[in-house]
């Protein structure tokens, strides 16, 4: 009996213990997508065998679903049964597992050896969105900013990502015209005292971040050119490029928006030239389409106006900067899931449920192999070594080791198999590992090196 308790134990896969802590088949049933006890297709295995279809090829079709759900259980499934469990009770099931998963934290949860200026803050959220451009066929159901002409759809997947301990604690799919800003307000259900919270400008709402102050947190975000700036609440707004021409850069308290009179930390940073440039022409491409900007605003374009709660005494105006850049992080993690995990390969059929069923497996995945296995293997490179000499695992370059092997993750590592495990180790400390450059400042040496 002791033998073969043991030898289930060895073919019972990581993906699978990873579902059983969630409880998939009780939120199959809530879901309604059990109607009754499933005899051949259960929401385990279809999920299983779409992380095997992504192993093997990018473009996601139901034969080829229904050809490696069958090798999964042993048995023969036809595309038409795939095709009609992709249904409005899946996508149920979809988002309440994409939830569960993020709720439960299947991340190994090894948090980020970090500065003593970090420390004040309990969790690091950055706070951005990605979008993915859709044949036109979807432009009824998520539609573009244009207005006339071909329309292209576009969808847009909201995030909130928490550096320390390397998790998602949002993810959302909307329409590309539901703005930032408009979503701006909804990480007031997120945010705890302590956090710090990362923004672009496109979540600038001054509005949200006094309420995001209130709540005992911290925002850095940056600020819009337009913006009233003021001194004091009962005095004119300034003339904020005089300002900068005069001084060269900025660090003060002030009062922001004519309505609003926010009180708020000012950084102004200049940027290099051929950035203030890029900028300049983007604008002026905007103004011959018939946007207006004041006579300052192109001045302004050539500094990063950055807006903050906390005071001069917890953190320099340059490491605030550096802290800011910790941003990028997502828009690395946006790339590995184009690049990388081909989350642009979307279904073109023009059938809304199927594309959003894609795109709530692919984010699955992504939670259950970039979190899961990034975490895993920082755990194991890093075991036994001093925290400060430790090895800096690049996530960019894991995950482009990750989609090259994904096969061989999916087909070998499920197994209790060490000598499989020290192969791939042995791999990604060899391949993945960040360089050490003169003129370049990483990721983790950006959270380790502020003073």
């Amino acid at each position: 009996m002791k033998t073969n308790s043991q030898k289930q134990q060895k073919t019972e896969t990581i993906i699978e213990k990873q579902l059983k802590r969630i409880h998939i088949n009780k939120i199959a049933r809530q879901s309604g997508f059990y109607k009754r006890a499933p005899r051949k297709i259960k929401a385990k295995n279809l999920l299983i065998s779409f992380l095997m279809v992504m192993s093997v090829s990018k473009d996601n079709t139901y034969s080829l679903w229904a050809n490696k759900l069958g090798l999964l259980i042993n048995n023969t499934v036809s595309k038409q049964a795939i095709a009609k469990r992709i249904n409005k009770e899946l996508l149920v099931f979809l988002h309440d597992t994409l939830r569960t998963i993020m709720k439960k934290t299947v991340s190994v949860g090894v948090k980020e050896i970090t500065s003593e200026k970090l420390k004040i803050f309990n969790r690091i959220l950055i706070e951005d969105s990605t979008a993915i451009r859709l044949d036109d066929r979807y432009a009824k159901a998520y539609p573009s900013s244009r207005r006339y002409g071909k329309e292209p759809g576009i969808l847009k997947i909201q995030a909130v990502y928490e550096v320390l301990k390397k998790q998602f604690l949002n993810l959302e799919i909307t329409s590309f015209r539901e703005n930032d800003q408009g979503y701006a307000g909804n990480i007031l259900n997120i945010v705890k005292p302590g956090d710090l919270i990362i923004r672009d400008l496109g979540y600038f709402v001054l509005g949200i971040l006094k309420k995001i102050a209130e709540k005992g947190a911290f925002f850095i975000s940056l600020a819009k050119k337009e913006v009233k700036v003021y001194i004091s609440r009962e005095d004119e707004p300034i003339d904020l490029a005089a300002m900068l021409k005069k001084r060269g850069n900025l660090d003060m308290q002030v009062f922001l928006g004519q309505e609003e009179k926010a009180p708020a930390r000012l950084i102004a940073i200049p940027v290099e030239p051929e950035v203030a440039s890029a900028r300049i022409r983007k604008a002026r491409r905007k103004f011959n389409r018939g946007w207006r900007h004041r006579k300052d605003y192109y001045f302004l374009l050539g500094w990063n106006l950055l807006i903050t709660n906390i005071t001069r005494e917890q953190i320099c105006s340059t490491e605030i900067c550096r802290i800011y850049s910790l941003r990028w992080r997502i828009e690395i993690i946006f790339k590995t899931w184009k690049s990388s995990l081909g989350i642009k390969k979307v279904p073109k059929d023009g059938n809304k449920i199927r594309l959003e069923a894609f795109i709530y497996c692919m984010l699955i995945f992504i939670l259950l192999f970039q979190v899961h296995y990034y975490n895993f293997y920082i755990k194991e490179i890093c075991r036994g070594k001093i925290p400060n000499k430790q090895p800096q695992l690049s996530l960019l370059k894991f995950m482009n080791f990750l989609a090259s092997n994904l096969d061989l993750f999916i087909d070998k590592i499920y197994y209790s198999s060490l000598c499989l495990n020290r192969l791939l180790k042995k791999q990604i400390i060899y391949n993945c590992l960040y360089e050490l450059r003169a003129d370049r400042v990483n990721f983790n040496q950006t959270l380790i090196g502020l003073s």
